[in-house]
């Protein structure tokens, strides 16, 4: 069976029950991966064992991450046919005429990780009428790509594409528009350096290296879900304020470390929404790798 049949048999399953009775089924296969994935196990523990520093809270985290992201993939496979009115009535945050403040002409880069329930964030954005474009990835599959950024687009975002991000992103940004991405994701070539949680991490440069040269605004956000079986969502922003010093590379790891900060406040209000199924300290993938 192919990825996009796959995705449309989940998708019509994860419709067809009550919203309540599918995310206590996926749920349950999130802890059920958990055990069964040994890789994942021992990544997201090692992961959690930065924020916790110790062992048996690490472990419940990591699977109580797993269970949680399966429910957030419930909210993906309904997210094809979601309307503005029910973003709107899902998300809670009350910085709008703040965000607005930050768009001075040269756009906004907002700035996210694989936390809560990002998608919803994203449209809650765009139901705003802001002029928003989300950098994703795209898929192999044509079929797949027209039914999964088809929906995104239908709620008024604008796709770029993750493999050719950087001259249609400053474009965005020159439109004085709002461009989302993913810090969290394997940095494409050497990346920066970061401290989160006390720990070096390895995370792309691209947002900071984007944001200087558009000189736009940086705003650093997570959309946490008000507990871990509702389909509401508290939005939290953070924006960044940084001059630049006129050293670029000085400055893209200046800047970057401000947005690991600002985010390592967000992910530590509630860690178990984080979903980070790969090694991401840099001694952790050190020590795969011996």
């Amino acid at each position: 069976m192919s990825v996009y049949w796959a995705f449309r048999i989940a998708s019509v399953l994860a419709k067809a029950a009550p919203l309540s009775v599918a995310y206590a089924v996926a749920a349950a296969c999130g802890v059920a991966a958990f055990y069964a994935w040994p890789g994942g196990r021992r990544r997201s523990i090692a992961n959690m064992r930065h924020i916790f520093r110790d062992e048996a809270r690490a472990r419940l985290a990591a699977r109580r991450s797993f269970a949680n992201y399966a429910v957030y993939l419930i909210d993906f496979l309904r997210f094809t046919s979601a309307t503005a009115a029910e973003v709107h009535s899902r998300v809670i945050f009350d910085r709008w005429p703040q965000i607005e403040v930050e768009r001075r002409g040269n756009g906004i880069v907002f700035i996210t990780m694989h936390y809560g329930n990002w998608d919803l964030g994203a449209a809650a954005l765009a139901e705003r009428g802001l002029p928003l474009s989300v950098v994703a990835d795209t898929f192999g599959d044509p079929r797949l790509n027209d039914l999964v950024l088809g929906a995104r687009r239908a709620l008024g975002m604008t796709i770029l594409p993750a493999e050719r991000v950087g001259p249609s992103v400053l474009r965005a940004l020159k439109r004085n528009e709002v461009v989302a991405m993913l810090i969290d994701v394997p940095p494409q070539g050497g990346g920066v350096e970061a401290q989160f949680f006390g720990d070096t991490v390895l995370v792309a440069d691209g947002p900071a290296r984007i944001a200087l040269r558009a000189g736009a605004s940086v705003v650093v956000a997570t959309v946490r879900r008000e507990h871990p079986r509702s389909p509401r969502v508290y939005g939290q922003g953070e924006t960044i304020p940084f001059t630049p010093t006129g050293d670029s590379e000085h400055d893209v790891r200046a800047l970057t470390q401000a947005i690991m900060s600002a985010l390592e406040r967000m992910v530590a209000r509630d860690p178990e929404q984080w979903y980070i199924f790969r090694s991401w300290w840099v001694a952790d993938r050190a020590a795969t790798l011996r």
